[in-house]
């Protein structure tokens, strides 16, 4: 009882101590700051790069950024990523995160007194084009043959011992044809791995940038989901992406047709959220009777496959139509 009890009172001096620090606004753009400057390369002496490494990284961009000065926060992040490079080469391209350079440019449509959206839109797409680095020397490389044969093997290994593999037998699916299809979704991953690095990017600037957002208690305020929309011209980033596939499959430029895929990736999940935006607003319209707002709802699930589909067009032509009559910002 009595270690109980020193554990429970560690705990509260320990939260009770963050609380103190978060509160001593120079403590804590001093800790932002050493936060910049020594994080890339503790992430990859610990190893420990990843999805909260890299948001921790921004949120000190954007904490430094607003109280000290973008070229504050520009020398100390320069200093942070610089230092990593010159110790391990080459190598650290692969073992960090890029993302929170893009904070740098959020930072200063703050101080530019730009609309939300538009430095939202320009911020998170350096923040995906610097999500994809990493994967970029594996998308020069690929897969080896080897790595992909070790790869099938393992997993129809686990096939069987889970006896999922007896079970596609018993369907008419032979194994032949089991490592056929894992050929194919390596080729698949392979090809789209930096739209997911890409995607991974925009959700973690984006759950930052709104957590900031709250935190600075901007005169705007919260922007509620119903409201969600990106400034009209980001549509073409989705033309470029068509663009860019069906120029590279008829002239067979690989590059070209691999970037249009990616593009069109990235678009179909931005356009899904931003449709499941649109689609909520008409839901919470008085104009709508509500024998059919239900009724849309049940179809929704219905014909799941359909509305995934709609949900993305109704996102894509909201940029050029506005449906919602949401003010524009340039």
């Amino acid at each position: 009882m009595r270690q109980l009890f020193n554990v429970l009172l560690s705990t509260f001096k320990g939260a009770e101590l963050v609380n103190m620090l978060l509160k001593d606004e120079e403590a804590l753009n001093y800790l932002a700051g050493a936060i910049l400057m020594t994080f890339p390369w503790l992430g990859i002496v610990l190893g420990t790069w990843g999805f909260i490494w890299g948001a921790l990284m921004l949120l000190a961009v954007f904490l430094v950024g607003r109280r000290r000065g973008l070229p504050i926060a520009t020398l100390s992040l320069l200093i942070g990523y610089v230092a990593p490079l010159i110790g391990f080469g080459a190598t650290a391209f692969k073992l960090m995160s890029f993302v929170p350079l893009a904070g740098l440019l959020g930072v200063l449509g703050w101080h530019k007194h730009w609309p939300v959206r538009v430095t939202f839109f320009w911020s998170a797409a350096l923040a995906a084009v610097l999500g994809t680095i990493p994967t970029l020397p594996f998308m020069v490389q690929g897969f080896s043959a080897l790595t992909a044969s070790d790869m099938i093997n393992t997993t129809v290994q686990q096939y069987q011992a889970s006896g999922l593999l007896a079970m596609m037998q018993q369907q008419g699916i032979t194994e032949v044809q089991v490592r056929d299809l894992l050929q194919q979704g390596i080729q698949i991953y392979a090809l789209i791995l930096p739209s997911f690095a890409a995607l991974l990017a925009l959700v973690e600037f984006g759950f930052v940038f709104y957590f900031v957002r709250i935190w600075f208690n901007e005169d705007e305020g919260r922007i509620p989901f119903t409201h969600w929309r990106l400034p009209w011209y980001a549509v073409w980033g989705a033309v470029l992406g068509i663009a860019c596939y069906l120029l590279g499959d008829q002239f067979s430029w690989t590059v070209l047709r691999v970037l249009g895929i990616n593009l069109m990736v990235v678009y179909g999940a931005l356009t899904l959220v931003l449709g499941a935006s649109v689609f909520v607003y008409l839901l919470q319209s008085p104009k709508i009777p509500r024998f059919l707002k239900f009724t849309l709802i049940i179809a929704s699930f219905i014909f799941f496959y359909f509305s995934v589909v709609s949900l993305i067009m109704f996102g894509l032509f909201d940029l050029v139509f506005n449906f919602r009559r949401l003010p524009e910002e340039l």
